[in-house]
């Protein structure tokens, strides 16, 4: 037997000992933003351009709601079955975040700190994009044509960033991977999904001088930015396909994107929890004998204490956090 093999083994007969906690279906939670589209906002059948879309958050700043768990939330639920959840030996810091991103305007260019420079209350934040769909021509910015952090303090003197920022154009099914302290940016028309590590910590370092409601161009955090930027940094950029495929072999975590038909896929949990997220059509999860609504754009958390899950009929991206 395998070392793999045996981990897993361990596992299942660690789980007969313990609460299983079932599947968790996740509810959304919206924040406004300048930039924002409204394609997810429609979609859900709201008429406001709300730009971001929490869809899985444990994170002090915002917790998703869990759905077949009325009244609570899933920090909560974690707090109450840390490794029935997660599973042994994960806490917080592993806890994946994704949110939708719908943009109707270019964001900032920002970036993100490392755990060693992250600020006290929160973790570093490694991220990345899988687009659900882009108008022609759209780019994102991921890195930068310089490792010379003297030539980008120039450009911003002379307002000549742009000349030095990486731009990826992009398209449906296209995903990337944006490494902690890397400048990176979604451009106009793009509707994505962000998966991530459990922080809320964002560097603001170019706004192309962009006004807020009030008239005031927004804060811009210079000397954080170049106390944890590392211009050296590439993505890893996967192109759209149509077959089974890893999108993402990350030091934090691992991305797959999976398309079943009429033949029942069994996903397991195996060391760590997992998290589904629907990219097509509505659909079920059968987890025991019960099945679980996954609607379309939505997300659920199965802990890993549940062992596995059931999907047939299904375009799903299946996230995972490592150790």
């Amino acid at each position: 037997m395998t070392g793999a093999k045996q981990s897993l083994y361990k596992n299942k007969k660690k789980r007969k000992e313990r609460d299983v906690v079932k599947p968790l279906i996740l509810g959304s939670l919206h924040d406004y933003t300048i930039w924002g589209a409204d394609n997810i906002s429609r979609a859900r059948g709201l008429d406001e351009p709300f730009g971001t879309w929490w869809e899985v958050s444990a994170h002090p700043y915002c917790q998703s709601p869990v759905l077949n768990m009325p009244g609570k939330n899933l920090l909560e639920v974690i707090e109450e079955n840390p490794e029935d959840v997660l599973g042994p030996g994960l806490g917080l810091h592993e806890m994946l975040r994704l949110a939708w991103l719908d943009t109707r305007d270019r964001l900032s260019i920002q970036v993100h700190p490392q755990d060693d420079n992250a600020p006290a209350n929160d973790f570093g934040k490694s991220e990345s994009w899988y687009i659900l769909d882009a108008e022609p021509g759209a780019t994102l910015v991921a890195g930068t044509n310089t490792t010379d952090p003297d030539v980008i303090k120039k450009a911003l003197e002379d307002q000549t960033l742009d000349e030095y920022l990486v731009k990826w154009p992009v398209k449906k099914g296209d995903f990337i991977y944006i490494p902690a302290g890397m400048l990176h940016a979604l451009g106009a028309g793009i509707t994505a999904i962000e998966v991530g590590t459990n922080s809320n910590t964002t560097y603001r370092f170019y706004d192309y001088g962009r006004k807020d409601a009030a008239g005031h161009e927004r804060p811009l955090h210079l000397k954080e930015s170049f106390e944890v930027a590392d211009f050296s940094l590439k993505p890893v950029f996967v192109p759209a396909s149509d077959q089974d495929h890893v999108l993402a072999d990350a030091p934090q975590f691992t991305v797959l994107e999976r398309f079943a038909g009429e033949e029942p896929v069994e996903i397991e949990t195996g060391e760590t929890y997992v998290v589904l997220s629907n990219m097509g059509a509505d659909t079920d999860v059968t987890w025991n004998g019960e099945t679980f609504p996954l609607k379309a754009l939505s997300s659920m958390v199965v802990p890993w204490s549940a062992g596995k899950v059931t999907l047939k009929n299904a375009h799903v991206l299946e996230s995972r956090p490592k150790k």
